[in-house]
């Protein structure tokens, strides 16, 4: 047995090895985070009994098989499957792309760019534009749905830079109600909260949200990880150095890639203890969120580079003050341009998801990079 790498050309491999053009779609519709080769291969019929009771789902030619599986049923399983006689020793993380995401009853397509729209149900968020009344929330989620959003990010408190914290039940005052609006709407739309307390994440999730998306990356609140494993959600661990009301005060790097990227490690390896699912994990780099000029532009230039991670990425640069700084000092209202930009380069990078105040705009702007690359 050997695990196939996330590079490598899944269907080429099947296709070398015999097996038909629908036997390869239907299995490239099925691939999970881990997707494994065997070989030589003796007693067919116990084999795939033996994987199929396990949770993979299975195709063989021959004496030649293909499994896959989500890592974490992957790691449960390979110990059973070395006293079966399959070799389970590996050196390397050799784990495909995850195809999906299941929040919930719902399920989000990773082979594509999404779309998360932002609302902020907040008097003070910088771009007045995504400020919404409680008594808007439900026509502002029919209209994202309808251009496009594949999912849709509710806040209760605004965390740019210098912002002062919200009250917890105030932020519950704001978020619970805008939750309840948008399920009026739709069942169906994902739904994540912008927020860094447990206590609003639970309560979040037990009105309808399906996705937690903290800007601490649980570093502010060390229940986050718990609620996230207990609910079974997906996460968005986000980076930031310092706090929303300190973290533009002269923030340095000697090499903000790399500092990133062990922030992640230890942030995923602290929501693994606590129970998350590491098929429930995405991470964001934190556009703006303790980061000079040029770290922003770099991250984004490079963002794909925290794919070696193995999870999602999304990016949040929305009308941000890196857009405006670039573009001659252009205020929040005058940076759509900008944003676009951006969404496209994540689009031509595959990144799984984009934060944006414009779901219209940056959706159209996506399909059409897709569109380009795919043909």
């Amino acid at each position: 047995m050997r695990l196939i790498s996330k590079d490598a050309n899944i269907k080429k491999i099947m296709y070398q090895k015999g097996f038909d053009e629908g036997e390869i779609l239907d299995f490239e519709k099925r691939a999970n985070s881990v997707v494994l080769k065997f070989e030589n291969i003796k007693d067919v019929s116990h084999f795939v009994k033996l994987l199929s009771d396990l949770g993979y789902y299975v195709v063989v030619k021959d004496d030649i098989a293909f499994a896959t599986t989500s890592k974490s049923n992957f790691e449960r399983t390979k110990c059973y499957l070395a006293e079966e006689g399959f070799e389970c020793s590996f050196e390397a993380d050799f784990t495909i792309s995850q195809r999906m995401l299941q929040a919930k009853d719902k399920v989000i397509n990773l082979l594509k760019t999404n779309v998360m729209g932002i609302i902020n149900v907040t008097p003070d968020s910088f771009y007045e534009g995504s400020r919404v009344d409680l008594a808007g929330v439900s026509q502002k989620a029919l209209e994202m749905i309808q251009d496009g959003a594949d999912v849709i990010d509710v806040g209760g408190e605004s965390t740019r830079p210098f912002s002062e914290p919200v009250p917890e039940d105030e932020e519950l005052k704001r978020v619970i109600p805008a939750i309840e609006a948008i399920r009026t709407v739709s069942k169906d739309i994902p739904i994540s909260v912008d927020t860094y307390k447990s206590s609003v994440a639970r309560k979040a999730i037990e009105a309808g949200a399906d996705i937690i998306n903290d800007i601490s990356g649980g570093t502010f609140d060390k229940d986050m990880f718990k609620v996230a494993a207990e609910y079974n959600v997906p996460i968005i661990i986000m980076h930031i150095k310092g706090t929303p009301k300190d973290m533009q005060q002269n923030p340095y790097y000697e090499d903000v890639i790399e500092e990133i990227l062990q922030f992640f490690e230890k942030r995923i390896d602290e929501a693994l203890k606590a129970g998350v699912e590491l098929e429930n994990i995405i991470l964001d780099p934190g556009i703006g969120f303790g980061k000079r000029l040029e770290d922003n532009l770099e991250i984004i230039r490079r963002c794909e580079e925290f794919k070696v991670l193995g999870r999602p990425i999304l990016i949040g640069a929305s009308r941000k003050s890196t857009i405006g700084a670039v573009l001659g000092g252009l205020p929040p209202q005058d940076r759509l341009e900008g944003t676009i930009a951006i969404s496209t380069i994540c689009a031509l990078k595959r990144i799984e998801f984009v934060r944006v105040h414009d779901v219209k705009e940056n959706k159209r702007a996506i399909l059409m990079t897709e569109a380009i690359i795919n043909s």
